[in-house]
């Protein structure tokens, strides 16, 4: 294995808040999300809008000198959490995710429960928030 050169924790950071100022959807993204840095690992958690945000994160922040790992596993994307609310709503409803925050409308359709569908979409991983608005 490669052997990192150690830099101080706030030299990385600056070189990663660097990168997402350079990124126009990072630096919109930016307060959903955080960036720790521990002894050279990188910590990533929050919200981002596309995947091409998150994978601009992915594919640069090892690069960054002095960055030893990096944990992505709390980054999210609000297209893959609308694709996987989009498994869980029945016919009638619609979502709109904005930095892990999701908006329901529609009609709920005779039968289903608003609750266990807003219970199933709270428990996929990155949604902060789900809010319900249904038509009558």
């Amino acid at each position: 294995m490669e052997q990192v050169e150690r830099r101080p924790d706030v030299d990385i950071g600056e070189d990663i808040d660097e990168l997402i100022a350079s990124f126009a959807p990072l630096k919109a993204s930016r307060p959903y999300f955080t960036v720790r840095i521990d002894e050279g690992i990188v910590k990533l958690e929050g919200n981002v809008r596309s995947p091409q945000a998150r994978l601009v994160l992915l594919n640069n922040v090892p690069r960054v000198p002095g960055v030893v790992g990096m944990d992505p596993s709390q980054l999210y994307d609000d297209e893959t959490i609308r694709f996987a609310v989009g498994q869980v709503l029945p016919p009638g409803l619609f979502a709109s995710v904005q930095f892990g925050v999701v908006a329901l409308t529609g009609r709920l359709p005779q039968g289903v429960n608003a609750d266990a569908i807003l219970s199933a979409i709270q428990a996929i991983p990155g949604v902060r928030r789900v809010g319900a608005e249904f038509e009558s």
